[in-house]
């Protein structure tokens, strides 16, 4: 078989194993043990055995976990061993522990330093991989680092700003980035996409094919256009009209979801992220059955509103955190929510960083609307 098929034959089966996984642990946290609160510590001796959500300010598992874990929070540590996948949502990750499947990790710092039996997917600004995997990586963020520790069995795919890949790849090595600096060992292909020529040292071997494409610098755009502020100003009114009707309709309906971002802020967010991967994949799935076309159907309509519902669903959790603290009137309380929602367009309109800041408010309105689907109606709250 020629190696362009191969190299495509295991880029789908990889995909189609990271859809299965997402799949499964989305239906699997249904059924799993729900362990939450400031500080979650799961002790070294202790062993959980089965699928656990952990979520909470800070989470740090010395013990063992005999099932997929899914861990969100503004801190995590794994110290422990992890039999199955892990799936990890947060400000800093550090994975020390042996994951005996594959690792999956949204984060602005994450560092893999224990052995991981499969595949690591990670998406942040800084990566560092100082472990022994026996699968393949998937890495992108601002600036990546494969340590001289690090061996990664097969194939690597790395996109970012600059690159240093200081271990041993006993794969191919596919990038694309700003700089790429290369002191370590790739047993296959070089396949690299930068803007200069990738920086070997004396160190840096190459057994395999190196190819390089090289990526011209595009002119910088205007930060801010006429079309940009147009909208702007019609994504603020639009919203408006759609919060306004509906709550004419049913006032309670934007209070019930807020009331989840604010009692259980990092479960909504853990939720959201997972349906907001989850959702376009089971989407994909009934298509291809073409009986499940007009359930898919429906289902992209779902996910569409709870998208464009998202922003709106923030706002109003703003306003609602201000009414319970300051024991605002439902009249007052309009302007901290109109405030919000301008202020959310503007950010998500922002060049480069839009798409983080549009991210975190879908998480947090998805993750709001998956919640109340799932546990019963809550008593109403004080509405405005």
């Amino acid at each position: 078989m020629p190696k362009l098929l191969r190299s495509n034959k295991f880029k789908v089966i990889t995909l189609l194993f990271f859809s299965i996984a997402l799949l499964f642990i989305t239906f699997s946290t249904v059924f799993a043990q729900n362990i939450s609160g400031n500080n979650v510590v799961i002790d070294s001796g202790q062993t959980l055995e089965k699928t656990s959500f952990l979520s909470g300010n800070h989470i740090r598992v010395d013990g063992n976990i005999n099932g997929t874990t899914f861990a969100a929070a503004g801190n995590v540590e794994i110290n422990g061993d992890v039999d199955g996948d892990l799936f990890v949502a947060a400000q800093t990750v550090v994975i020390n522990g042996t994951v005996k499947g594959s690792i999956f990790t949204a984060s602005q710092d994450v560092t893999v330093n224990g052995s991981v039996e499969n595949n690591i997917y990670s998406a942040g600004a800084t990566i560092k991989v100082h472990s022994k995997t026996d699968g393949s990586t998937f890495l992108a963020g601002q600036n990546i680092y494969v340590e001289k520790e690090a061996t990664i069995e097969k194939d690597a795919f790395i996109g970012g700003a600059n690159i240093y890949q200081n271990g041993v790849i006993n794969g191919d090595l596919t990038s694309s980035s700003e700089s790429l600096a290369l002191s370590g060992t790739i047993a296959g292909d070089l396949n690299y996409r930068s803007t200069n020529e990738a920086n070997l040292s004396n160190d840096a071997r190459v057994l395999g094919d190196t190819n390089w494409k090289k990526i011209q610098p595009k002119p910088p755009k205007p930060i801010v256009t006429m079309f940009t502020m147009f909208g702007v100003l019609f994504s603020i009114l639009s919203a408006l009209v759609v919060w306004l009707v509906i709550r004419l309709v049913r006032p309670a309906f934007w209070i019930n979801f807020a009331d989840k971002i604010l009692h259980t802020p990092l479960k909504t967010f853990g939720f959201g992220t997972l349906a907001f991967f989850l959702i376009p994949i089971v989407i994909g799935l009934l298509m291809i059955t073409l009986i499940g076309i007009p359930l898919s159907l429906i289902l992209l309509a779902f996910y569409l509103i709870s998208l464009y519902f998202s922003k709106i669903i923030l706002s109003v959790f703003v306003a609602f955190w201000f009414q319970r603290k300051y024991n605002w009137s439902n009249a007052k309380v309009f302007w901290p929510f109109l405030l919000s929602l301008i202020l959310l367009s503007i950010l998500v309109a922002i060049p480069f960083i839009g798409w983080l800041f549009r991210f975190i408010i879908v998480a947090f309105g998805l993750g709001s609307i998956v919640l109340s689907v799932k546990y019963e109606k809550t008593m109403v709250r004080p509405e405005y």
